[in-house]
């Protein structure tokens, strides 16, 4: 015999039921046949499973019925679940005693801060926050989802301030099923209050304790609270300073006044050096080498060499950056010789950095003085086009907000930048000029695995006198994969007259994608359609956009994803492949 099941309920109980009624979950087991007696069983069983569901919903006395509707085959049979929802029952009250040292404690006079995001609240005050935070307030709906919840809310409120071994002591739930409340009594067992202290440090060669004591946000004597320690270890693991890190401490409620902490640490070794082959539309094939030394000329700052060589792109470049100091900033001092192909232009830059960055969880900050020199010349030709010098006080700043640092699906990335400085040594006029960007990236689940991808980027050169030269580099073009897929690297943008590019003083480009996995069984390939607009110009009013979209494929790789894109060039009318890996902020 077979049979088909429909569910006569509310729309946002339905996908509850189907998944733990027996009636529903037989059959999705790949049970297409059944025993009339099986079946017989299953559907009376279907009214008790249906009332005990919608109790964790907070419907106490709902009902439910089988109907068996008639069928031309008589070996079918087609089966309705009648759902009647009982009235919603809500928190008519609860009592919440907190006991242990907090409460000892609260009874005492106090001089810790009643600030809330200090390091160590008055226990008054962590007490009313309890109270504050409790989810099931009088009137919420009780269902058993926000019951655990809420109980789970308040645990780990308590162990966040340093109450390590904090438990419930007695929960309890009455139902009064004729006026429909619930009357909830908590007993909640603070523990001790854990302190912090000895630190100990193991595994520090090349690195000096110096190099790590700006990282430390917590001390001796404070609340013993798993987030400044999680933070401080991820602060430890972004220095790119050591392999491996691992704060380790084991509570003693013997002696919870002071618990050691130890820090593990295995460095990175001295000297690190990669060679690598890779392919980019933007550049074509690339051989790189990089060398890492994590004590340059046997001083507390990592030292950085790269050399790349490409087809249309060669670069040498030397990047220090100093341990960790307070802050906590990291100095560095850089200086790269690139040269590039692009536009019809052979770019060749030379550029020294001076500055100091700031990394927090989500925030990026890079403060730096650069000095910087770019030339132009057509590609097939001497003779320059442009020689711009420029000296340029600047500010970066991320933001990321991602469900994930590598593989996004969910969230938002900002970046902004801001300088101003003055050209000189130029071809034309030298002067003062300012610039800026900002580029935002959205990342939206759209449901039934679909998702959204959106970008914008915005940037515009200022000057007093429109004459004012401005280094090539520091101006802007338009084109390729994290730009206006269809068409070639920069090479959308203003023009000379003689058909050479030249850079524009305003940019602009958006980007909007929907992507989807193949199949349920490949959740790491996707498929993905864009549409890319936007143009380079030499102000506003000559902004006109050029359009490109396409068809892509998406692996999403442990080491980022990796696109390929086939793109229309709407203006040229024409199709290009483009290629790349890893996301761009």
């Amino acid at each position: 015999m077979t049979w088909q099941t429909d569910l006569d309920a509310p729309d946002d109980l339905k996908p509850l039921l189907d998944k733990y009624l027996d009636l529903s979950r037989f059959k999705r087991l790949g049970n297409d046949r059944i025993a009339r007696s099986e079946l017989q069983r299953l559907i009376a069983a279907t009214p008790s499973q249906v009332r005990g569901l919608l109790e964790t919903e907070g419907y106490f006395g709902s009902t439910a019925h089988v109907e068996m509707l008639a069928t031309p085959a008589v070996t079918h049979l087609h089966l309705k679940v009648h759902v009647v929802l009982g009235p919603i029952t809500r928190v008519e009250a609860f009592h919440l005693d907190v006991q242990g040292a907090l409460a000892e404690r609260a009874a005492l006079p106090t001089t810790a801060s009643v600030d809330p995001d200090a390091v160590e609240i008055a226990p008054s005050v962590l007490m009313a926050r309890l109270h504050d935070k409790w989810a099931l307030q009088p009137g919420h709906p009780f269902t058993q989802a926000s019951w655990s919840d809420a109980k789970a809310t308040l645990i780990a409120l308590l162990r966040a301030q340093g109450y390590t071994h904090a438990a419930w002591k007695s929960t309890h739930a009455q139902i009064d099923p004729i006026n429909h409340q619930a009357t909830l009594t908590l007993v909640l067992d603070s523990g001790p209050l854990y302190r912090i202290g000895r630190i100990s440090v193991n595994g520090l060669e090349h690195v000096n304790y110096d190099g790590i004591f700006p990282l430390f946000t917590f001390g001796e004597g404070e609340p013993l609270r798993e987030k400044p320690l999680l933070d401080f270890q991820d602060r430890l693991v972004k220095t790119t300073l050591f392999e491996t890190v691992g704060v380790t401490f084991n509570p003693d409620a013997n002696h919870p006044e002071s618990v050691p902490i130890t820090i593990n640490l295995r460095e990175r070794a001295l000297h690190q050096t990669t060679v690598g082959l890779g392919y980019s539309d933007n550049a074509g094939p690339r051989v790189t080498f990089e060398h890492l030394h994590q004590r340059f000329a046997n001083q507390p700052w990592q030292g950085k060499t790269k050399v790349q060589w490409g087809r249309t792109e060669q670069l040498v470049s030397l990047d220090l950056t100093s341990h960790p100091v307070l802050g906590p900033f990291r100095n560095l001092l850089s200086g790269a010789l690139s040269q590039t192909e692009a536009g019809g232009l052979v770019i060749t830059n030379e550029r020294v950095r001076v500055g100091r960055t700031q990394d927090s969880e989500r925030i990026e900050r890079l403060f730096y003085l650069e000095w910087l020199r770019a030339t132009t010349r057509p590609t097939y030709g001497t003779s320059l086009t442009d020689d711009s010098t420029s000296a340029t006080l600047n500010y970066q700043w991320v933001w990321r907000n991602l469900d994930h640092p590598i593989l996004p699906t969910q969230g938002v990335g900002l970046s902004a930048e801001a300088g101003v400085g003055r050209s000189f040594h130029t071809l034309t006029d030298s002067g003062y000029f300012s610039r800026g960007t900002l580029r935002v990236t959205g990342y939206y689940p759209l449901g039934d695995s679909w998702y959204g991808q959106g970008r914008i980027q915005l940037g515009q050169v200022f000057s007093p006198i429109p004459s004012t030269s401005v280094p090539y580099t520091l101006l802007f073009r338009a084109g390729g994969d994290e730009s206006i897929r269809g068409y070639a690297y920069q090479s959308l943008g203003p023009q000379a007259l003689d058909g050479t590019a030249i850079g524009g003083h305003v940019l602009g480009t958006t980007s909007f994608e929907i992507a989807h996995p193949f199949t349920r069984n490949t959740p790491a390939w996707w498929w993905a359609a864009f549409y890319d607009a936007g143009q380079a110009a030499v102000n506003w009013a000559a902004f006109k956009p050029d359009k490109g979209y396409g068809l892509g494929v998406r692996w999403r790789s442990p080491v980022g994803p990796l696109r390929i894109d086939l793109a229309w060039a709407e203006r040229l009318e024409r199709l290009r492949l483009h290629f790349s890996i890893g996301i761009t902020f």
